[in-house]
């Protein structure tokens, strides 16, 4: 339905009586299902309720929501009973939702789900999406050639709980998706997996996502077998391009900030990741062979890596991968610039508090500029025998071990 319905609906929010939906105090609880074509807004202090059995908003080509007040909103998902298609959704063409306001998740599924190609593109702007701290889907998910941009706003709160892996407690991109990040924030989200879990703000699996602003930060993966990835997991031929923003505070096992594996690849040509924790590799950024299905590849141009605590490898590990660095810095020592040290915790001491470790990978690096400060581990053969392959970069990245690490020219 459109035109007259959803003219109905934006009288009954500003009014906040009856019509078409029920009201009452003040919510404004739809009943039916309305797409709309046209502006609609949910005035600051009213709340649209979208609950009830049937009831669905959705937003057709052009259609722009502006929520400054509340909207509870129904999940996508199919939760034992077959698929269910939620109270908020996306059809073909661009939309939009922004304001001041806040859309909750009232149970459990996708919050928003943007799939299926055909120009579907969907634009978020100042508004606080706020998933549910036991869940059994991601809080976004884009997929089959649909894309989200995310200007300002959060998406936060959400914790995807699975009896074997979860993956992707804020945001899921799948299937050729695509997510463009420019502002607002990703936080608090958590993955949470009985036998493993990845990427704890967002999941990245055969889709893209890049990054120019905005903060990854809080969010977790938590996995009782494995777990990688507190910010960004970039899974199977998947795509995370990184030119600003900032991802921080983040926790897992493996890649406290970003993880990249299975033949996927992360440039990084501006931002910051920062004070990330991995209780194994790759404090900042861990890029790794996954299940022995292809290793990840890690360019590094710009940006700084700092801060960063895991037991090995506190700025970058690399294992069965391929680490290039280009520009940018990964800090492994206090200086007069204000980076921080990438440490390591725990008693295994000695060797392993380094910037960055290679484990039967390879590293390249370029010959001029100030890149990598701080201790370099390098282990071909894989068996941690320590001492011998410990070498200190200086500001020019000389000090290299014979075919260790591999020059390339300088930008």
């Amino acid at each position: 339905m459109a035109g007259p319905a959803a003219e109905q609906l934006a009288s009954d929010l500003n009014a906040v009586k009856g019509g078409s939906a029920k009201a009452s105090g003040g919510t404004v609880t739809l009943s039916g299902e309305i797409w709309l074509e046209t502006d609609l807004t949910v005035p600051a202090g009213v709340t649209l309720d979208l609950m009830a059995d049937g009831a669905a908003l959705g937003l057709k080509d052009g259609a722009v929501l502006t929520v400054n007040g509340t909207v509870n909103a129904a999940g996508h998902g199919d939760h034992g009973g077959g698929w269910v298609d939620g109270g908020l959704r996306i059809d073909d063409g661009a939309t939009a939702i922004n304001g001041s306001g806040t859309i909750r998740l009232a149970d459990k599924g996708r919050l928003l789900s943007v799939w299926g190609g055909n120009g579907r593109k969907l634009t978020l702007e100042g508004v606080t999406l706020v998933g549910l701290a036991d869940n059994d889907q991601s809080l976004v998910s884009i997929g089959g050639g649909s894309m989200l941009v995310m200007k300002s706003g959060a998406i936060t709160g959400n914790t995807h709980t699975d009896s074997n892996i979860s993956s992707g407690g804020g945001v899921e991109i799948y299937e050729d998706g695509a997510f463009t990040m420019e502002g607002g924030e990703i936080s608090g989200n958590t993955a949470k997996g009985s036998h493993g879990a990845n990427g704890g703000g967002v999941q990245v699996w055969s889709g893209t996502f890049t990054m120019s602003g905005g903060t990854i930060s809080g969010n977790a993966a938590d996995g009782g077998g494995f777990s990688n990835a507190g910010g960004v997991n970039v899974g199977e031929n998947a795509t995370f391009t990184m030119s600003g923003g900032t991802v921080s505070d983040n926790r897992a096992e493996g890649g406290g900030g970003v993880a990249v594996t299975r033949n996927s690849t992360f440039t990084m040509s501006g931002g910051a990741i920062s004070g990330n924790t991995a209780a194994g590799s790759g404090g900042g950024v861990r890029i790794f062979n996954g299940d022995n299905k292809g290793g990840g590849t890690f360019t590094m141009e710009g940006g700084a890596i700092s801060g960063n605590t895991a037991k090995y490898g506190g700025g970058v590990s690399v294992s069965e991968s391929t680490f290039t660095l280009k520009g940018g810095r990964i800090q492994g020592g206090e200086d007069s610039d204000g980076f921080t040290k990438n440490t390591v915790y725990g008693d295994d001491g000695g060797w392993w508090c380094m910037a960055l470790d290679v484990y039967k990978g390879t590293a390249k690096w370029g010959t001029g500029g100030a890149y990598t400060q701080g201790p370099v581990s390098y282990d071909p053969g894989g068996d941690r025998d320590g001492g011998s392959n410990i070498v200190t970069l200086d500001d020019n990245g000389s000090g290299g071990v014979s075919g260790t690490l591999i020059a390339i020219p300088a930008k």
